[in-house]
């Protein structure tokens, strides 16, 4: 009996110590939880108003595209198709009140071919086609790639790689706007430029033949 109360008076003077612990790592679950959860709210503002921002930014060329008849109404019904179903996939996952990760790529995965659809249609089927001018020479889609849109053929990562292409050579000439360059590196960065565009767009003579890639 001597025995028990020495030990009975350890496992009380132990018990606070063993809830406090037991208490803490339950809180520091429920704050991790928390955080988590939080950070997944804040991930799904983010994305819905991204996703929003730019539907709302497609909206804006479409309208621009239709008055200047560079969309007729199968194409734009097409792009408004897609648009649509993005809607439809926002709307779902904000009544829910969550959205998956693989919904937002989903989302985005499709607003980027609505965007590249938006790009071609515009620029290299219409007649009455939007002229694309890199440092004073005109731009055009080349005839092969111009075909396979037109039959319906030029798959989305074809389209990707031109635009890709297009959005290089975009970049570089951005460089060119840099006040302190000398005549050789301009030149440097106008041939960089054509070389991008040359593997997918053909180029107007200008002052001169587009430059060919120089070898290794």
């Amino acid at each position: 009996m001597n025995k028990i109360f020495p030990m009975l008076f350890l496992t009380v003077a132990l018990l606070p110590g063993v809830l406090s612990a037991q208490y803490n790592k339950a809180a520091r679950r429920g704050t991790a939880k928390a955080a988590s959860e939080l950070s997944s709210m804040a991930r799904e503002v983010r994305v819905s108003r991204q996703i929003r921002e730019r539907m709302e930014d497609y909206a804006v060329i479409i309208d621009y595209a239709v008055k200047h008849e560079q969309l007729n109404p199968a194409e734009m019904r097409k792009i408004q198709g897609i648009l649509n179903r993005v809607e439809k996939m926002l709307e779902k996952s904000q009544k829910s009140g969550q959205m998956s990760v693989d919904e937002a790529k989903t989302m985005n995965r499709e607003l980027s071919k609505a965007y590249r659809m938006l790009w071609f249609l515009r620029r290299n089927k219409l007649g009455k086609n939007q002229k694309i001018v890199f440092l004073g020479r005109n731009i055009v889609l080349r005839e092969e790639y111009r075909a396979k849109f037109d039959r319906g053929s030029l798959n989305q990562k074809e389209m990707q790689d031109i635009l890709h292409a297009y959005y290089s050579a975009w970049r570089v000439r951005e460089q060119l706007r840099t006040d302190n360059l000398n005549p050789k590196q301009r030149l440097r960065l106008e041939r960089e430029c054509f070389v991008i565009l040359s593997e997918y767009f053909t180029l107007d003579q200008g002052t001169g033949d587009p430059p060919k890639p120089q070898k290794p």
